[in-house]
């Protein structure tokens, strides 16, 4: 039989924070009540969206509750304990789950593998596979500057950015894992759109994550009807806010695509034969001395006039384009290549000049 407070509860974290201190009592309720480990798993979510993760690690639960438990461990742990705690949760964490069959484990240890390129891309190690989105940036509380970025596996970092690099500070409170879809950037973009000021204005979380306190729970259940639909306006207005970022990129990539296929046509059209066929370029070494020369021809390098040109006959005989015309154009432009480099070599060798 399905809990009721856990249907009430919903997918978790929701997205506003009265809807996420809902969540924490219902699902809070489920877990004491019920024991059932998705209440504590979606418990955990919530209350690392609020940015309470050190209440979050502790109703996490480990691998025995589930890959998605492992994955909002790890992401506690780095916002309570910072860049060494989240180091040491991802050593723990491994791969976040055995089970091959499983799609949660098979995301979860994808999650997981960005979160360390993310990681140490931030840190200054990474091979630039890492990607990111820059959220906003703004004064933190000791009055240094601070923005926000997303990464590809979901997670939120609160970073102190200074000219030439970012210094990690914590993991910043996650909206849930579809929070990923829009880090698109690599970091040095992501550090060119700090230098240029972008996404500024936003309110920055502090660089320790506050405690959890029971006003802070009792007042969102008390919510009123007026705080409740000005609640719901400012969901309605970033919902349309994301949906005009979503529409933006996606013309952004839609115009990348269509520039890809045009330098593509071009390039055919610059590679194509007269019947159609594709020319492919041909790997064979045209001498440029008369040792080269005549080791392409198979004389000695003080070969005479006579000597040279009957080895040339004898294989320009063999490799002339004429001889493979209706074969495969990889056959065609290796003869071709051939032809060149022996009209070459006869002519280094017999004191020509250069052909035109």
């Amino acid at each position: 039989m399905e809990d009721p407070f856990l249907v009430a509860a919903g997918p978790s974290p929701a997205r506003a924070d009265a809807g996420r201190w809902r969540q924490v009592a219902l699902l809070a309720t489920a877990a004491v009540v019920g024991d059932d480990p998705r209440a504590r798993i979606g418990l955990s979510a919530a209350l690392a969206a609020l940015d309470r993760p050190l209440e979050a690690a502790a109703v996490a639960g480990g691998p025995d509750d589930g890959a998605w438990a492992v994955w909002w461990g790890v992401l506690a742990a780095g916002a309570a304990g910072g860049p060494d705690a989240l180091e040491a949760a991802l050593m723990d964490a491994g791969t976040g789950a055995t089970d091959d069959g499983d799609p949660d484990a098979r995301e979860v240890r994808r999650r997981l593998e960005d979160l360390r390129t993310e990681a140490a891309e931030i840190a200054g190690g990474g091979d630039g596979a890492a990607r990111f989105a820059l959220v906003g940036q703004g004064t933190g509380a000791g009055g240094g500057l601070r923005a926000v970025l997303v990464g590809r596996s979901s997670a939120v970092f609160l970073i102190e950015p200074s000219w030439e690099s970012l210094r990690l500070v914590r993991l910043a409170p996650s909206d849930g894992p579809a929070a990923g879809n829009r880090a698109h950037s690599p970091l040095h973009e992501v550090l060119a759109a700090v230098r240029r000021g972008e996404q500024r204005g936003r309110e920055m979380p502090p660089d320790e994550a506050p405690p959890l306190v029971p006003e802070e729970l009792l007042g969102a259940l008390r919510e009123g009807a007026a705080e409740r639909d000005r609640r719901l306006l400012a969901l309605a207005e970033e919902v349309q806010e994301e949906r005009a970022q979503l529409a933006e990129a996606w013309e952004r990539l839609e115009a990348e695509r269509i520039a890809v296929m045009a330098e593509q046509r071009r390039r055919a059209r610059a590679t194509a034969t007269p019947n159609g066929a594709r020319r492919r370029p041909s790997d064979i070494a045209v001498p440029s001395d008369r040792p080269g020369a005549a080791a392409l021809l198979g004389v000695a390098p003080d070969a005479r006039g006579p000597e040279v040109e009957r080895a040339y006959r004898d294989q320009i005989a063999r490799c002339h384009p004429d001889r493979v015309a209706e074969m495969h154009p990889r056959i065609r432009a290796q003869a071709e290549g051939l032809t060149v480099a022996l009209n070459t070599a006869r002519d280094l060798l017999l004191g020509r000049g250069p052909r035109r």
